[in-house]
């Protein structure tokens, strides 16, 4: 499971999907966000394996919780 945070760039549909471009580090990624209802551009979501599974909505938990999967 690779879990991480990342930035919404652009929301759009692709084959009835809503989809998104999102930051993830320092790469662009097309993440499916048909799990999530209100996710605009500009939100931090977690994203496991190229699907959005939560939307961040305080930056704290970002930095709290780091999920980069660095142990350091």
């Amino acid at each position: 499971m690779n879990l991480i945070y990342g930035e919404v760039i652009e929301v759009f549909s692709h084959d009835a999907m809503r989809m998104g471009k999102v930051k993830l580090g320092g790469a662009m990624k097309k993440v499916c966000l048909d799990l999530l209802t209100e996710v605009r551009r500009g939100d931090t979501i977690l994203v496991c394996d190229g699907v959005a599974l939560s939307k961040v909505d305080d930056e704290s938990e970002v930095e709290k919780n780091d999920v980069s999967g660095n142990p350091w």
